[in-house]
């Protein structure tokens, strides 16, 4: 009697745990709000949408693409850094009104990081990622996970992340 009631709890503990998983893991792509505070100039950045998922995407099907848009929500004025990728089959670039900034890429597999972009107070840009499912070759078939990091002088970068599963 005493191993089917531990039996029942651990069924119950991996249920929960797997429950758990699902409820947050399903987050990524739904709307959350992230705030950069630029504590050198005052400036805030916020962004609806940190996290995205491409879903099933063909390893053969070209480069795909999502904007995320960030605005300045505050009075102050905020300034972009350095842009970085976490991978060389990740790029960004940057739009603000008809200007246009990189492509920005991983450190040291690709042309310049600094970006030296001033957002104005209530402006909004738009960081546009792109994914090379074949980058990697057929070892990259699987979920990937990539991120872009956007250095405002915050304590912590602006992390902008996605997640793809590449398929044959």
């Amino acid at each position: 009697m005493n191993n089917i009631k531990t039996m029942a709890l651990s069924l119950i503990l991996f249920a929960a745990v797997i429950g758990g998983l699902v409820w947050f893991g399903g987050k990524n792509g739904r709307s959350q709000t992230a705030t950069i505070n630029n504590e050198a100039s005052g400036g805030i950045l916020t962004v609806k949408e940190i996290n995205y998922d491409f879903g099933d995407v063909g390893i053969k099907n070209g480069l795909i693409d999502h904007e995320y848009i960030l605005e300045n929500a505050s009075d102050k004025m905020v300034k972009i850094g350095e842009v970085s990728t976490s991978c060389m089959c990740t790029s960004a670039e940057i739009k603000t009104g008809d200007k246009k900034y990189g492509p920005f890429g991983m450190p040291g597999h690709s042309g310049a990081s600094r970006a030296n972009i001033i957002v104005n107070s209530g402006e909004k840009i738009i960081v546009k990622a792109t994914f090379d499912p074949a980058a990697h070759g057929p070892a990259g078939i699987g979920m990937v996970e990539r991120a872009i990091f956007i250095d405002t002088g915050a304590a912590e970068p602006l992390t902008l992340t996605f997640k793809v599963n590449v398929t044959p």
